[in-house]
C-alpha cells in the first residue's frame, strides 16, 4: 500500500469519524433543547426537581457514614455528607483488635459523640510558611478548577462521573498532610496503626441533598477507623473490609447456629472464631468446624443471687459527689456475633426478638407450647364457662412436661378487669381444668384465659355475646333518588312490627351525612372520560381528593313514631356554590328504640344535583402535536344514561402548574405547585 493510499484512508476514517460525533452531538443538543422546553425542572436534576442549593449562612457541619463491608478486591468507599466546608483533613488507622474496639462501642453503628473523651481533642498548631504557602496554592487551583466545572453541564458532569470516575480512585483533590501540624493525637489508636492520611478538597455543593463520595481504594482485610477533622469539627466512619461473610439462624432456647462462608466463593470456611457479646459480657464463642458450622448455646448471665435469709437491699443512688455511670457504658444491647479469621472480620448484631421474644424473655427461657379452649366459642352472660389447657416446654430433644404443679390461671374481660384468678393443678400430663360463672352484668366482647406456668404464659380466648330475635324492622324511604341543589328534600323513617302492627311511640335519633357522588358511567380507573368543568386538582372546598377520608355529618335530630308508625323527616339539600363543582350524596341513618329498649337501625339516601343533565368529552387520543386538529366527542344524557338533546357550551382552558418555593415554622425549603388556568376560546 502506497504512502498516499494510507493518508487517503486516514483521511476517510477521520471524516466519518467526525461526522458521526458531530451528529452525536447534535441529538444530545437536540434533546436537552427539547427536554428543557417541554420539562425545565426535570433538567436539573436526576430525579425531576430542581435543585435547592445549600443556604451559604448555615452552620458548618459534616458526617461520615458506610453502607456496606467490602471485599479485598473491591475499592473500599466512604460517603460524606456536609455543609459549608471547603475541605477535609482524613486519616485512617487500621484497628488491631476488633473485637475489642466494638466491645467497647456503645452502638456498634455509629462511633462519634460517644466516643469524643475516648478520641481525644484536636491540637492547634500554626502552620509553617511552606504550608502556608502550599495552601495557597491549592486555592488558586481550586478556583481554576471550579471555574472550568462551571462551563460544562452539570447532568453530564454527574453522569459521568458515575459512571466513570466512581471505578477510579480520584486523587485529584488530595494533598498530603503533616501530621505533626495538621492533626491531632487520638489516643484511641496509636500512631502506628496510621495506614494513610490526606487533605480532601470539597467542591462547592450545587444541591442540598448531594454528597461526596471518597474512595479508599483497594485495602486489606480488616476494620479500619476513618477520621475527618476540619477545624474544630470532627467525624469517625468505619469500615470493614473482608473475605468471609456469616449468617445466624437462631432459636426462642437460645440455641444459634452460625454459618460462614468464602465472601467471592460462597465456600464454607473452617476454623473461623466466633464470639456473641452482649453489654459488654461474653456469652458464647467457638470456632467453626469443616463444613463453616458452628452451633451456640446462647445464655444470660445473671448476677449471683444474695445469701439465703438475706433480702435484697434497693439500689442506692449516687451521692452528690459522685458520678452515676450512663446506662451507655454497659454496651449495646443487642447481641454481637463477631467472627475472625486472622484479618479477615465479620460482625452482625441482633435483637431480643431473634430469639422469638420481644425484649420480654432472654435466650434459654423455656419456651411453652399450649392450647387453652373452652366447651364453646361464645357465651351469653349468666352461663358457665368449662376451659382446659395443655402445656408443654419444647426442648431441642423434643417436648418434656413442663416444672411445677400448679398453672396460676386468670380470666379477663375486654376492659382488662380480672373476673377469674386461681391456681389450678396440673396433671401428670401437664394438663389444668376449670370453670367460671358469667354474672348477669358481664360486658360483651372477648375474653381472655391467661396461664402462667414456671414464667410463661399460655393465653386462650372466648366471647360474651347477647342475641335477641328481632321482633320488628326499621325502613327509611325517599320518594326521589335525584333532587336538585337549593330544594327541600324528604326522608321517611318506619317501623313496623313481623306481624304487621306499626311501631308507636318509638324513639328515633337520626343523622345526615354527606359524601362524594361518583355516576356510573364514570366508573373507577375511566380515563377516557371527564366531566367537563370537574377539576381534579380543585382545593376549593376541600375536594382536592377523589376519595375522601370519611363522611361529612350535615344534621342531626331526634323524634317519635306516630300513630302508623312513621316520622318525616325534611331536608334542604345545599345550595350549590359556584367554587364547588361536585355533586353530592346524602344518607339518613336512622336508629329506633322501642319500649322494650331493643334498637334497630336502616338508612337511604339520595343525590343533590346541579343539573338534570349530566355532559361527558372525551378525545381520540391524549397527545397531539402543535398545529395538529383534536377531535372531541361530547355526550348528552339524564341521571339515568338516557340520551337527551341539549345546546352545549364548549370552553378551551389552559392549565398550567407553576412551581411555588415555601419555608415551615423551622426555615426549611420545600417546594410546592399552584394551578394556573387561562381561557383560550368558547363555543356553543
Amino acid at each position: 500500500m502506497s504512502r498516499r493510499t494510507l493518508l487517503t484512508n486516514v483521511a476517510v476514517y477521520a471524516a466519518v469519524l467526525a461526522l458521526v460525533v458531530g451528529f452525536v452531538a447534535l441529538r444530545v443538543k437536540a434533546r436537552y433543547a427539547y427536554a428543557a422546553a417541554v420539562a425545565p425542572d426535570s433538567m436539573s436534576s436526576p430525579y425531576g426537581r430542581t435543585p435547592q442549593p445549600p443556604d451559604p449562612h448555615a452552620k458548618p457541619f459534616f458526617s461520615l457514614h458506610t453502607n456496606r463491608t467490602y471485599a479485598t478486591n473491591d475499592r473500599a468507599r466512604v460517603w460524606v455528607n456536609y455543609r459549608g466546608v471547603g475541605d477535609l483533613d482524613f486519616r485512617v488507622y487500621k484497628v488491631k483488635d476488633p473485637v475489642k474496639f466494638f466491645r467497647g462501642l456503645d452502638d456498634p453503628h455509629r462511633v462519634g459523640e460517644d466516643e469524643e473523651a475516648e478520641v481525644g481533642k484536636t491540637v492547634e498548631k500554626k502552620p509553617t510558611f511552606l504550608e502556608k504557602l502550599r495552601q495557597f496554592k491549592s486555592w488558586g487551583f481550586g478556583h481554576v478548577k471550579t471555574y472550568v466545572r462551571q462551563q460544562l453541564q452539570n447532568q453530564s458532569r454527574k453522569g459521568f462521573n458515575q459512571r466513570f470516575r466512581q471505578e477510579e480512585d480520584d486523587t485529584s483533590n488530595r494533598t498530603p498532610l503533616n501530621v505533626a501540624t495538621d492533626f491531632a493525637r487520638v489516643p484511641l489508636l496509636n500512631p502506628d496503626q496510621m495506614v494513610s492520611h490526606w487533605r480532601e478538597k470539597l467542591p462547592p455543593l450545587e444541591d442540598v441533598y448531594d454528597r461526596r463520595m471518597i474512595s479508599l481504594g483497594r485495602r486489606e482485610p480488616g476494620v479500619y477507623l476513618v477520621e475527618a477533622v476540619n477545624g474544630d469539627l470532627r467525624a469517625f466512619g468505619i469500615l470493614i473490609v473482608t473475605d468471609i461473610a456469616t449468617v445466624q439462624k437462631t432459636a426462642r432456647d437460645g440455641s444459634m447456629l452460625v454459618y460462614a462462608v468464602e465472601r467471592k466463593t460462597g465456600q464454607p470456611r473452617a476454623g473461623v472464631n466466633v464470639l456473641v457479646v452482649r453489654k459488654r459480657a461474653d456469652l458464647a464463642s467457638g470456632a467453626t468446624d469443616k463444613q463453616g458450622l458452628l452451633k451456640l448455646q446462647v445464655v444470660e448471665k445473671k448476677p449471683p443471687a444474695a445469701a439465703a435469709g438475706e433480702e435484697a437491699e434497693e439500689e442506692e443512688e449516687p451521692a452528690e459527689d459522685e458520678e452515676a455511670a450512663p446506662e451507655e457504658s454497659q454496651g449495646t444491647d443487642s447481641y454481637l456475633v463477631m467472627a475472625t479469621e486472622g484479618d479477615n472480620f465479620a460482625i452482625s448484631d441482633l435483637d431480643s426478638y431473634y430469639f422469638g421474644g420481644y425484649g420480654e424473655e432472654e435466650p434459654g427461657a423455656p419456651e411453652l407450647t399450649s392450647l387453652v379452649y373452652t366447651d364453646r366459642p361464645v357465651y351469653r352472660p349468666e352461663q358457665k364457662v368449662y376451659f382446659k389447657g395443655i402445656v408443654r416446654e419444647r426442648k431441642p430433644d423434643g417436648y418434656r412436661l413442663p416444672p411445677g404443679k400448679a398453672a396460676a390461671v386468670t380470666v379477663t374481660d375486654q376492659t382488662g378487669a380480672t373476673i377469674f384468678e386461681q391456681e389450678l393443678p396440673l396433671s401428670t400430663r401437664g394438663t389444668f381444668s376449670g370453670e367460671l360463672d358469667l354474672p348477669e352484668e358481664s360486658p360483651l366482647g372477648s375474653y381472655t384465659i391467661s396461664a402462667s406456668v414456671g414464667g410463661s404464659t399460655a393465653d386462650g380466648y372466648f366471647t360474651v355475646e347477647e342475641y335477641k330475635k328481632p321482633e320488628y324492622k326499621v325502613r327509611v324511604t325517599t320518594p326521589q333518588t335525584y333532587v336538585r341543589a337549593g330544594e327541600r328534600a324528604r326522608f321517611t323513617v318506619s317501623a313496623n312490627y313481623f306481624f304487621g302492627a306499626p311501631v308507636t311511640k318509638a324513639s328515633v335519633k337520626y343523622y345526615v351525612y354527606r359524601s362524594r357522588h361518583y355516576d356510573w358511567w364514570r366508573g373507577s380507573g375511566d380515563e377516557d372520560e371527564d366531566e367537563i368543568g370537574a377539576d381534579p386538582t380543585a382545593e376549593e372546598g376541600g375536594n382536592s381528593d377523589y376519595y375522601d377520608s370519611g363522611d361529612e355529618m350535615m344534621r342531626e335530630g331526634d323524634g317519635k313514631l306516630d300513630a302508623q308508625g312513621r316520622l318525616e323527616v325534611d331536608f334542604d339539600v345545599p345550595p350549590p356554590d359556584a367554587k364547588d363543582r361536585w355533586d353530592y350524596s346524602y344518607r339518613l341513618e336512622a336508629e329506633v328504640t322501642d319500649a322494650a329498649r331493643r334498637s334497630m337501625s336502616a338508612s337511604a339516601s339520595l343525590t343533590g344535583v346541579r343539573s338534570n343533565v349530566t355532559v361527558s368529552a372525551f378525545t381520540d387520543r391524549y397527545v397531539y402535536s402543535q398545529g395538529e386538529p383534536a377531535r372531541i366527542q361530547v355526550r348528552a344524557g339524564d341521571r339515568e344514561g338516557r340520551p337527551v338533546q341539549t345546546r352545549v357550551r364548549l370552553s378551551f382552558f389552559e392549565r398550567r402548574w407553576q412551581k411555588v418555593v415555601k419555608k415551615d415554622e423551622s426555615g426549611y425549603e420545600y417546594p410546592e405547585y399552584e394551578t394556573k388556568e387561562k381561557e383560550l376560546s368558547s363555543a356553543v
